[in-house]
């Protein structure tokens, strides 16, 4: 029956991996709109400026590092790995999973989820500062309660701030759920290896109590 469960397991990370497929486009497609809203700028780590209600945004890099990590890792790189793994479910082979490739999946999920965790924390930090200067205006003698506010300002004529807090959200809780998603992929890795490696060297110690127990040949 071992082989149904290294089935099971092929197509929990099947599943996980097409997860992060659409995590990765809930973190892209928002932070994409709200740089276009803001004529190419980006609003993480901006400042605002309460006497004339402007943003000075900052480096765009900011918001484009979050877009290029989610679309090259979580969507192309998660999408290559699910053809290898609905090419492996489809062979029909009980023995498949202790034959494909693990370890080197397991270094590199584990270099995405690092690189992720920074993408993360640059996009949460950022909206967190921006959110910060906003919430100044209470000083200023602006009515607000919460960054959500921010939405109904009338901002630079130039901008379209109508949804910026809603994309961001968005982004922010997608970009922390795809760390969780590489985090188990890179665990559900590890426990196939190690469940690889008992398998290969219990049919070793098999194989030599058979080549013991064999009759010499005349």
């Amino acid at each position: 029956m071992a082989w149904i469960t290294l089935d099971v397991q092929l197509l929990v990370q099947t599943f996980l991996y097409a997860a992060n497929i659409v995590l990765g486009l809930a973190v892209a497609v928002p932070l994409g709109i709200t740089i276009g809203d803001f004529n190419g700028q980006c609003i993480l780590y901006a400042h605002i400026d309460w006497n004339s209600l402007t943003f000075m945004t900052s480096n765009v890099v900011n918001c484009r590092f979050g877009i290029y990590v989610s679309v090259c890792f979580c969507v192309l790189y998660a999408l290559g790995m699910i053809f290898y793994h609905v090419y492996l479910l489809t062979r029909n082979d009980p023995s498949i999973g202790s034959k494909m490739w693990v370890f080197p999946f397991i270094v590199v999920n584990s270099v995405v989820a690092f690189v992720t965790f920074i993408s993360s924390c640059i996009i949460s930090v950022g909206f967190k500062t921006f959110c910060d200067g906003f919430l100044k205006g209470r000083e200023m003698g602006h009515i607000i309660s919460s960054c959500a506010d921010g939405e109904k300002f009338t901002w630079n004529a130039d901008y379209r701030t109508h949804s910026f807090y809603t994309y961001l959200t968005v982004t922010q809780i997608a970009t922390w759920s795809t760390l969780l998603v590489w985090v188990l992929l890179v665990i559900e890795g590890i426990i196939r290896f190690l469940r690889n490696r008992r398998q290969a060297n219990a049919q070793a110690t098999s194989d030599l109590k058979n080549f013991a127990a064999s009759e010499p040949s005349a």
